[in-house]
């Protein structure tokens, strides 16, 4: 009886050593979608199959589907999320934290970890390209803790701020409205770093620092003003203006975006 005791203790031992405790662990949610408009689709987020291959291995990984986003859909770390050509997209996450998608983005939330009694949240949120809106919690005050935007070019830290980037392949636009981010290139061996207060903006070209802040003009402050309170309300509730297209505007202003004509949400 002892020694069938003992070669199980040394059997479950040998599954937890197998099996990482996290793999016994459920996944949890990070945050909620809020609101919808026109078409916004996600990819659902999962495990690293390639973690799990032996040295030399090579293990066949199944492409999920694009999948239409649902109201009130939960959502989940590394899920990734597309915008038609006029569509918007707003997720709350757990902390209170918001990232909002303007038309024909693309958005993947890297990581997302959140303590609510540690008070500690750390999310790393990559924009692909397209325009998007950060309206980050500052009540988070682990020393630990940190929100980071990554787009092509930029590596934007933010805590208690709120703005919005406008993103493509070669170029990244901050323009923040409240509190104040760091801004430095993608690139670590890019050197050179700013902060970036309020109503101020700064460029992240590819290849070169950030360009020294600057005071928004007033065209700009009124479209970040529309962006803020024309898409997210009070209590961020959803309230477009009519006839307001911010894209449109910032192409305009900065030609950020990339010539395409494809909606994201009907290719593959």
């Amino acid at each position: 009886m002892t020694h069938f005791f003992g070669r199980g203790l040394a059997l479950l031992a040998v599954v937890f050593l197998v099996f990482p405790a996290n793999a016994w662990a459920e996944k949890k949610p990070v945050g909620r979608i809020i609101a919808i408009i026109g078409n916004a689709e996600y990819t659902p987020g999962g495990e690293e199959s390639v973690a799990s291959a032996r040295p030399g291995e090579v293990v066949p990984v199944s492409l999920t589907p694009w999948q239409k986003v649902q109201p009130k859909q939960v959502v989940y770390a590394s899920d990734e999320f597309r915008t038609g050509r006029k569509s918007r997209l707003r997720i709350l996450f757990e902390d209170s934290s918001l990232m909002a998608l303007g038309p024909n983005s693309r958005m993947k939330i890297s990581s997302y970890l959140f303590d609510a009694k540690e008070k500690l949240r750390q999310g790393v949120i990559s924009i692909g390209h397209g325009i998007s809106m950060y309206i980050v919690n500052k009540e988070q005050k682990h020393p630990k803790s940190h929100f980071k935007i990554l787009s092509p070019t930029a590596n934007v830290a933010a805590r208690g701020t709120q703005g919005y980037l406008s993103v493509s392949k070669l170029k990244t636009l901050v323009a923040n409205q409240a509190g104040i981010v760091r801004a430095l290139n993608a690139d670590p061996s890019v050197i050179g770093d700013v902060m970036v207060g309020p109503m101020m903006k700064t460029v992240v070209e590819e290849g070169k620092p950030p360009t020294e802040p600057e005071a928004l003009s007033g065209p700009e402050r009124k479209m970040i003003q529309q962006v803020i309170m024309g898409w997210v309300g009070s209590r961020y509730r959803e309230k477009p203006r009519k006839g307001s297209d911010i894209k449109e505007a910032v192409q305009e202003e900065y030609d950020l975006f990339e010539e395409d004509s494809s909606d994201p949400c009907t290719s593959g």
